[in-house]
Parts: C-alpha cells; sequence; structure tokens
C-alpha cells in the first residue's frame, strides 16, 4: 500500500470561563432584596431603602463599578449591586460576556458580594461551528502527507517512476494506492471540512463535474487544481490521480467523490503531461460523523512522475522544487524537501484544516 500519511493532527481548544463579583455602593441604604433573574436588568448604584422587590433599584450615590459578570439579555452596568442582598446568580456589569445567570430570588437583607452566574452562551471554544476543531472531527488530515511513492521494478524512462509495489509487471487495471481515515464527531452529523492544499504533483483531467478555476496551467508558479464530482476523462489514460471519496453519503451534489489534480477540461493541453507541477489552493468537502475519507491514488500504467520540474522532456536534467509550507495548518516545522525514495523523487502533497462547521 502506498505510503500516505498524516504528520501532525493537532489542534489547540481554548475555554473562557465568566465570572462576576458585585459590592454595595457606599451610601446605599439597606433594601429588602430585589428579585435576582435571569437577564435582569443591572441596577446602577444599589436600590432605596425599603422598596421591597426592586427590580431596577433608585441610583444611590457612589456605586462601585462591577466585575465582569454573565448574562444572556443583561444591560451592562457603570454602578454596582444593590445593597440589601448578595444576588446568586450575580448583575452584569462592564464588560460582562453573553452568558446565561443561573440563581433565584434574591435573599433579603443583608450586604456581600453577589455568587457569579454560570455561562451558558459565552464565546464559543475553539473557533467556528460552535467550537469544532480538527482534533474534533478529523484529526489525522491535519498535516496529512500525502507522496505518490516510487516503489517495484518495472522498467521506467524519463522522468517516471515505478509504482508497482510488489512486481516488475503491471495489473491489467492498474494500480490502486488507497488510505482511509476516520470521521469523528456524532454519527451521522454533516460537516463542511473546509482544507488548505499545497505539494508538487502531476496532471489528470476529469469529466462531468466542476473545476475550482479556470485558469490556464501555470507552469512555474501555484494552480488550484480542485475538482467536484465526476469521473476520469481519459479512463485508460497513464496518468495517476488524486483522488478522495467520502462515505457515507452526505447527498451532495458533488457524488462524494473529489479530484486534488484536475488540470485542465476534457481534451485540453495540460490533461497529461510527463511532468509535475505547484499547487496551493483551498477547498471545502462534506463529510458524516461516523464515516470515512478514502484517499486513492490509481495508474493504469503504475509508472508515476517525479519532482522533476515543468520540463516535460524526459531527456532533461530532473530539477525537483520544494514547497512552501509558510502558515499551512500542520506543517511540521523539519519537514525535508525534496522528499526523495531512494532514487527517485516523488511528487507529493500536503492538507491542513483550516475550519470545520456543521449546520
Amino acid at each position: 500500500m502506498t505510503r500516505i500519511h498524516s504528520l501532525l493532527g493537532a489542534a489547540c481548544l481554548g475555554a473562557l470561563l465568566a465570572s462576576g463579583c458585585s459590592q454595595d455602593g457606599p451610601g446605599a441604604l439597606p433594601g429588602t432584596g430585589g428579585m435576582s433573574s435571569t437577564g435582569a436588568t443591572s441596577a446602577i448604584g444599589g436600590a432605596a431603602a425599603g422598596t421591597p422587590g426592586a427590580t431596577a433599584g433608585t441610583p444611590a450615590t457612589g456605586g462601585n463599578v462591577g466585575q465582569a459578570g454573565s448574562a444572556i439579555a443583561g444591560a451592562t452596568t457603570t454602578g454596582g449591586a444593590a445593597a440589601g442582598g448578595s444576588p446568586s446568580a450575580g448583575s452584569s456589569s462592564t464588560g460582562g460576556a453573553a452568558g446565561s445567570a443561573a440563581g433565584g430570588a434574591a435573599p433579603a437583607g443583608g450586604t456581600g458580594t453577589g455568587t457569579a452566574g454560570t455561562s451558558t452562551g459565552g464565546m464559543s471554544t475553539g473557533g467556528a461551528g460552535g467550537g469544532l476543531t480538527p482534533a474534533d472531527i478529523v484529526p489525522d488530515l491535519q498535516g496529512f502527507y500525502w507522496e505518490g511513492t516510487c516503489a517495484g521494478s518495472i522498467a521506467v524512462e524519463g522522468h517516471n517512476c515505478p509504482m508497482s509495489d510488489a512486481s516488475s509487471s503491471c495489473p491489467t487495471n492498474g494500480i490502486n494506492r488507497e488510505k482511509s481515515i476516520d470521521v469523528k464527531g456524532t454519527p451521522g452529523q454533516t460537516y463542511t471540512i473546509n482544507i488548505e492544499v499545497r505539494g508538487v504533483i502531476g496532471t489528470r483531467c476529469y469529466t462531468g463535474g466542476m473545476r475550482a478555476s479556470s485558469a490556464a496551467l501555470d507552469e512555474t508558479g501555484n494552480n488550484n487544481w480542485w475538482y467536484v464530482g465526476g469521473t476520469y476523462a481519459n479512463p485508460t489514460g497513464w496518468w495517476n490521480t488524486y483522488e478522495l471519496h467520502v462515505s457515507p453519503s452526505t447527498g451532495d451534489a458533488s457524488g462524494d467523490v473529489y479530484y486534488f489534480n484536475g488540470s485542465d477540461v476534457q481534451g485540453g493541453n495540460s490533461c497529461e503531461r510527463e511532468a509535475t507541477y505547484l499547487v496551493n489552493y483551498k477547498a471545502s468537502f462534506k463529510a458524516k460523523g461516523g464515516g470515512k475519507l478514502t484517499f486513492k491514488i490509481h495508474d493504469q500504467n503504475c509508472k508515476g512522475q517525479q519532482n522533476c520540474g515543468s520540463n516535460p522532456d524526459g531527456t532533461s536534467a530532473c530539477a525537483p522544487r520544494t514547497v512552501d509550507l509558510t502558515g499551512l495548518p500542520g506543517a511540521p516545522a523539519n519537514f525535508t524537501q525534496p522528499p526523495t525514495n531512494s532514487m527517485y523523487k516523488p511528487q507529493w502533497m500536503m492538507i491542513g484544516v483550516t475550519s470545520i462547521t456543521s449546520p
């Protein structure tokens, strides 16, 4: 099987704890205690003396500024909580994060510092999609290294390399190399996985789907070769594929199949070349929790293109290129370029997960 593997899968999950406390305003007269409730409007200063059940309170002189609290709908305040009770939920105050204040009625009489309410609607942890991270859903996809490994003893010429792992002959239907990784998360839940792809790979064309970019092949710069849906434009073509198959079906129009090296339209001049080119693009696909992502390389004649540059002349010197991985999520700092495999310099790509969302 192919040497396709994940070098890194890591994500960082931060949590934000909202808490609050309030103090009596100096000079405020003790009251009988205001009603504490989820999302109640905060009082400016303390409650007036002898006013039972006050929900807002009469302003008093010199209320201290309360500390950050939490409430879903509570208005922020510039003064302290009313004297004459210690609300068990804490008042909303300047700088309070959105949250749900849990607590009942304030006890009558006395002074003290309110207990912080529990935040249930504060800042999400880990980014978009309610705090989803690559570590939660596709940990093995973060920093996924995918190589068209050269192997076997099939005779090759030019800038080709053998891809038949076990023999000197090529099977009638060519060679398939596959690697599957699990999709975690809630079983059956659909996730949109946003990725970034960089590498140096060979060309192939597909039909029946949609190209992400209509730009012509760039000989020296980066290309966007993401192709959604469809199948091989030339089923018996000799050039290798880079495929992603998602299961179970998400019901998406893509048919749950994606290609990474769709270099041109069917019949185009850039469909099949004896060369490799740089790719750098962002893309998205859907997958269900509990499912699988299957990465596949198919090569009909069991010969792949080496990372020897954009010159299709097989007699030219092999000039492997390196790829700028700066800022690619999951890319290791110590990755050696160009990768080598025995006497060959294989084509390869790396995938980073930028974010995950779910409806």
